[in-house]
């Protein structure tokens, strides 16, 4: 979908906070695929290091950005552990999906993606 839709509208992931810590998870580092420990980042900087690992482990390309400390974003958008949103040009939510897992319907996205974006 980000592939099809990118060149019309913009795509970010926002990396909130860890929903799997300390579990041992299978991810890329290095170029290399290792059994880590992910643990609950304590600080921006090690956020943003488990971000790149997630986004290097999914072979993701778009683009990433990272919730603050304060936890903000998850906050406000109610993102934990996962959930998908459309914000329009005005702003205003377009799109709200349910709480993941069961409500990440990339599918609904798509369809309000082809029914509220010009075709190329």
């Amino acid at each position: 979908m980000y592939q099809t839709y990118k060149d019309r509208a913009e795509f970010f992931l926002v990396y909130i906070r860890e929903a799997h810590p300390d579990s041992i998870l299978l991810t890329l580092t290095d170029g290399e695929q290792k059994l880590l420990k992910i643990a609950q980042p304590k600080t921006l900087d090690e956020r943003a290091k488990t971000a790149e690992q997630c986004v290097a482990t999914l072979k993701m390309t778009m683009p990433t950005l990272i919730d603050r400390e304060d936890n903000m974003v998850n906050h406000v958008y109610a993102a934990w552990p996962d959930r998908l949103y459309v914000v329009g040009i005005d702003g205003k939510i377009a799109y709200q999906g349910g709480p993941g897992p069961g409500g990440f319907k990339v599918n609904e996205v798509e369809s309000w993606l082809r029914m509220n974006v010009k075709a190329k």
